[in-house]
């Protein structure tokens, strides 16, 4: 008996211990919060090795580590075939595919999306391992950084351009010779290259296959190629701002009837201001092609997927009408889809019983802290008669004295007050009008009565002013302007402001509250008044441009002094 007994103990221990070694990943338990990132602390080669033979790697971590997110984030250039891993405990080897070719130096990237397993730690920085199957490895080097709101875990490629055509080479098609993961704050390097000529781009590549995915992942692309030379073997400071191309053309998505003589035509996505002008609309009975006139056609400022149609005439009820767009183009100049360009409405015959009403936006009634130099944009309801408008619309002092201003109308249903002069300090104004002389495309009207919307300007005791100076070291491109923008960074009421320079040189920004700030520059090569990213293909250099490296804070009643831009 007691023999049996032996036998039962230890074959139960024997299972125990051959389950726990057959589960999964399990972190060691208890001990206090870990918040230190996985390292790597050992490789088969050492790093800079020559004369290597193997067709394998080893490399152990710090800790013990997610395998998926290891196996997902090792990237060998040149290539090597599938990679297969056969794990220990916290090391690994990686075995190649195909066999290394000869007096080549290779790179192991291990890619910041590392996670350990005990508190899901992402590597602080990127691993590069490198080695040779010749007696020398390769010195040239790439560095730089991503400017973005999550700039970690970026994947920068860099295409030899001894090997392509720079004018057909389409990263969409071609996986990269060198690949590199930005760390925290967006900062990569690219190390142990050979010398020549490269393209590199960032991209963050959504699905992992090393190709830049259009419409799906996010670009970057410098101001040009980039020279590696004997002379010059390590080149710094290449910088990017991530974008995402839409290559997919506007289309009418739907029509409604708002009344029966106003009709809404929304869109795919939202349309290009300045190109809307060019744009035409029409409207016809689908059964008898009669067309219907139409007087006003306003992009919706608050909604601009969205446009107004207001007709001459009242549309019949019961009718199907068929509305149609021409000529119209996204943000990023794609024209309408002329396969979807209309949309079909059955008229209702509802008459427009509603009036107008207006608002400031962005500003209520007896709001505080106005900007002295604030530009006021009223809008109504409904596309109204500008007219009778245009001499009731005032701007008075907290005395009932008109202040100098002047009207600009934007479309059909928002204009733009202008003072002609900067206000006043912690002064009370009112933006008034006389409610009879709003009047829609119906001749629906308000009764003789005021409306009013009172607010305060800003105090310009709780607010500093910021100076600095924008430095262009690439001096080219010399004779466009240099926008200077600052930025609020986490304030209640955000904030951004422009400046314009002709060229580089001092700037001064004045006039902001308390809070802290991010100031960035660029100069405006296409004099489109905004930053351009560039293309990956066909390839498009971005404008030049500059960031600030820490963010300003700025104090009431002080002045900040110092800050510089160096535009690269």
């Amino acid at each position: 008996m007691p023999a049996k007994k032996s036998f039962l103990y230890a074959f139960l221990l024997f299972s125990a211990l051959f389950w726990v070694g057959c589960a999964g990943q399990v972190p060691p338990g208890g001990g206090p919060v870990d918040t230190i990132p996985p390292t790597v602390i050992r490789t088969v080669p050492d790093s800079n090795a020559v004369r290597i033979e193997d067709n394998s790697i080893e490399l152990e971590f710090s800790e013990y580590v997610d395998r998926r997110t290891v196996e997902e984030s090792i990237f060998i250039s040149p290539y090597v075939g599938d990679l297969e891993f056969d794990w220990g405990s916290t090391d690994v080897k990686v075995n190649f595919s195909q066999k290394l070719k000869k007096n080549t130096t290779y790179v192991v990237n291990i890619g910041t999306d590392v996670l350990d397993i005990r508190a899901r730690n992402r590597m602080a920085k990127g691993y590069t391992l490198a080695f040779s199957t010749g007696d020398s490895i390769d010195q040239g080097s790439i560095s730089g950084r991503v400017f973005d709101e999550k700039p970690e875990g970026v994947m920068i490629f860099a295409y030899a351009l001894s090997s392509y055509d720079p004018d057909t080479l389409d990263p969409s098609k071609v996986k990269p010779d060198y690949i590199v993961q930005t760390g925290k704050n967006g900062i990569f390097a690219l190390s142990n290259i050979a010398l020549g000529r490269y393209r590199v781009i960032a991209v963050r590549d959504e699905f992992r296959n090393l190709l830049y995915d259009k419409e799906t992942d996010q670009f970057g692309v410098t101001i040009g190629d980039t020279v590696v030379t004997y002379e010059h073997p390590k080149v710094t400071d290449l910088w990017y701002r991530l974008s995402r191309e839409d290559t997919t053309k506007p289309f009418v998505t739907s029509a409604q009837e708002v009344n029966n003589r106003h009709i809404q035509l929304r869109f795919s996505e939202p349309l290009d201001t300045p190109a809307f002008e060019a744009g035409s609309f029409a409207i016809a009975d689908t059964l008898t092609l009669k067309p219907v006139t139409i007087l006003v056609s306003s992009l919706n400022r608050t909604t601009p997927s969205l446009v107004d149609l207001v007709t001459a005439t009242k549309t019949d009820s019961g009718v199907a009408y068929r509305v149609t767009a021409h000529h119209v183009f996204d943000r990023l100049g794609n024209l309408l889809d002329s396969a979807n360009s209309f949309a079909t409405i059955v008229a209702t015959g509802v008459p427009d019983t509603l009036r107008a009403f207006p608002s400031v936006l962005g500003i209520g009634d007896s709001t505080r802290g106005i900007s002295l130099e604030q530009e006021f944009e009223i809008s109504f309801s409904e596309p109204v008669l500008h007219r009778p408008l245009d001499n009731t619309i005032q701007l008075n002092d907290s005395t009932k004295a008109v202040v100098p201003s002047s009207l600009r109308w934007l479309n059909a249903t928002d204009v733009k007050l202008v003072p002609a002069s900067p206000l006043k300090s912690r002064a009370w104004y009112q933006i008034r009008m006389a409610m009879d002389s709003i009047r829609d495309y119906t001749e629906n009207c308000w009764k003789d009565s005021l409306w009013a919307v009172r607010f305060q300007t800003l105090d310009l005791r709780t607010t500093g002013t910021v100076e600095g100076v924008v430095a262009d070291e690439v001096k080219k491109d010399v004779g466009c302007p240099i926008y200077v923008i600052v930025t609020s960074v986490n304030a209640n009421v955000p904030l951004e402001k422009t400046i314009s320079l002709s060229k580089p040189g001092s700037f001064k920004m004045e006039q902001l509250p308390e809070g802290n700030y991010t100031f960035r520059s660029f100069r405006d090569a296409d004099s489109s008044r905004s930053y351009s990213f560039g293309r990956p293909y066909p390839f498009v250099p971005s404008e030049h441009f500059a960031v600030s490296s820490d963010t300003i804070k700025v104090r009431a009643r002080w002045g900040v002094e110092g800050v510089v831009l160096k535009i690269r």
